[in-house]
């Protein structure tokens, strides 16, 4: 399974160094769309098939609607977006302005899909909003990607058993539960036996996190593609 970090950043990086969360598998699938990822993978020349989002806070969608323009200035065919329940209400408030954009839209509580060879589905995180986090499986690897999440969450923490890498939320480094997040120190204790790689850093504490990390713990950048 190839996996492509598109974005790394939190909801509040500045500048570009870090975009806003985007993950993309064997260059079909992505995970979230935040703003700025779409101009990385305009960058990339790659028309993933769908896309998958965890939740509705801006910084892990607000990037599709730019992208689906330049879907439809380009004939490719609609991007299936696979959804908790109220982003068609979003898209479709940009359509009513006046914007020439579609797609195939899915809501659930629990989305999921199957993707040529890879199987994706939800479990309930632990986030300040309704979210969902995805496990994806292409028959020979799992991989559970958890969006925005507190720990200890119980639904993710009873279905990494058997997963073989945790794509997890890192965004400070020693509490900030009270947003609905996770800090590297919490990672550290709840799954120092796991494959993991932290991703959603703000830029201006990403080398605390670095540190803590001791490069035990592999820290996502934009860019970094990985075979798993």
């Amino acid at each position: 399974m190839k996996i492509t970090f598109i974005g790394t950043g939190a909801g509040s990086s500045l500048g570009l160094k870090r975009v806003k969360s985007s993950i993309l598998i064997n260059d079909k699938v992505l995970l979230d769309l935040g703003p700025g990822a779409e101009l990385r993978l305009e960058d990339m020349s790659t028309h993933p098939k769908a896309l998958f989002i965890t939740h509705l806070h801006v910084d892990h969608f607000n990037g599709v609607f730019d992208y689906l323009v330049q879907r439809k200035i380009r004939q490719i065919p609609d991007l299936e977006i696979y959804s908790t329940k109220g982003f068609l209400e979003v898209l479709n408030s940009y359509i009513r302005v006046g914007n020439n954009i579609s797609a195939k839209v899915y809501e659930s509580d629990l989305p999921r899909g199957k993707i040529d060879d890879m199987e994706i589905y939800s479990i309930q995180a632990c986030h300040s909003i309704y979210a969902v986090s995805y496990i994806i499986s292409d028959g020979n690897t799992k991989v559970l990607y958890t969006g925005d999440t507190k720990e200890p969450c119980n639904t993710i923490l009873e279905n990494v058993k058997d997963v073989d890498l945790i794509i997890h939320e890192t965004t400070c480094v020693n509490d900030c539960s009270a947003w609905g997040h996770t800090s590297i120190k919490q990672i550290f204790e709840l799954f120092s036996n796991k494959r993991i790689i932290a991703t959603h850093i703000p830029v201006e504490i990403e080398e605390k996190i670095i540190s803590f990390a001791n490069n035990k713990i592999l820290i996502a950048s934009d860019g970094l593609s990985l075979n798993v």
